[in-house]
């Protein structure tokens, strides 16, 4: 994992995970988000799903970070589709194989492989396009 900083914990998420109200803005700033089980401060505050609290906050690392650590914040980092896949590879590819051979070996190897990476994980992403189909 990337180096949180003054937060103690980081979690890999999937990104468009904030709410489509804040994203933009979050964004724009460069805001980092954290969630919490205890309410946060922020520049923008939110309840949402439990990854590990409800809690949501986003505001500048440098200004809210020490605040957060002490409100045991987990900082959420954002990943696309491709670099979860890429990271997957890169292990596989340390093992000398494929993430296609390895994800073949047994049912849900790959979403172990995503578990012990702490990386967000859907079966999906591994299914070959349907020839003319949108790959998104």
């Amino acid at each position: 994992m990337t180096n949180p900083g003054p937060l103690a914990r980081e979690r890999f998420v999937l990104q468009d995970t904030w709410p489509a109200e804040h994203a933009e803005q979050i964004a724009a700033d460069g805001w980092s988000v954290v969630n919490a089980p205890r309410p946060l401060i922020g520049r923008i505050t939110w309840e949402g799903a439990f990854l590990t609290g409800i809690f949501y906050a986003a505001g500048p690392v440098q200004e809210f970070g020490e605040r957060w650590r002490r409100d045991d914040a987990t900082l959420l980092t954002p990943l696309s589709h491709a670099d979860i896949l890429d990271r997957m590879r890169a292990v596989c590819a340390e093992y000398g194989t494929t993430l296609e051979a390895f994800a073949a070996e047994y049912d849900g190897a790959a979403r172990s492989l995503a578990d012990d990476l702490d990386l967000p994980w859907d079966e999906t992403w591994l299914v070959p396009p349907v020839e003319g189909e949108d790959p998104r």
